[in-house]
């Protein structure tokens, strides 16, 4: 087992945690016998998180590339990990009541996954980085404007409650970030 791998150990543990937190989410959704008040929103970013923990995992694949890896990289990357595991369970809470509107539970909890959002975006400038100058140059202008976007929509979804706001922030970086990683990362290596 190569240094990667032993890394990647505790760090697929925490993403796969988070994946089971949002899957069995929506599954415990699709149980109920009684139907649930479903925000769409709250879906949206059940989405996003489902498809950028997938894709977040791919991503890291690159980290293969560190020549050396530092206990402050192996505490970064596990650091980035768990702001995902954060992320997750906060878009469902532990015990889902049957009579839990999950538009009111994202709108009442909209602070904290903003504000753990706006750090992922600032947490994977800084993880391009990591894995190289010649990988963060490659990405280019659009992924830092769009990365930084992105956190700043966040940092406003804190604050603004206004359903025409959320639902654009979440669509476009829902869409873009989807559409950046087809682009980007169609192939390992």
């Amino acid at each position: 087992m190569d240094m990667f791998e032993y890394v990647m150990v505790l760090v697929s543990i925490i993403v796969g945690l988070a994946m089971t937190h949002l899957l069995q989410g929506l599954v415990e959704i699709a149980q109920r016998p009684k139907r649930m008040k479903i925000a769409s929103i709250h879906l949206v970013w059940v989405i996003y998180m489902v498809i950028t923990v997938a894709f977040w995992w791919w991503w890291q694949f690159k980290l293969q590339l560190l020549p050396v890896w530092t206990f402050q990289a192996y505490l970064f990357v596990l650091g980035y990990a768990v702001i995902l595991y954060i992320l997750a369970t906060l878009l469902f809470p532990k015990v889902l009541d049957p009579d839990l509107d999950l538009d009111a539970f994202f709108y009442d909890s909209r602070g904290w996954f903003f504000g753990f959002n706006a750090l992922y975006f600032v947490v994977d400038l800084l993880d391009s980085r990591l894995k190289g100058a010649e990988h963060f140059a490659s990405l280019g202008l659009e992924y830092v404007v769009t990365t930084m976007l992105s956190a700043v929509l966040c940092l406003g979804g804190m604050k603004i409650r206004n359903p025409a706001y959320h639902w654009g922030v979440a669509l476009f970086i829902l869409l873009y970030q989807t559409a950046w990683a087809f682009r980007q990362f169609g192939t390992m290596g």
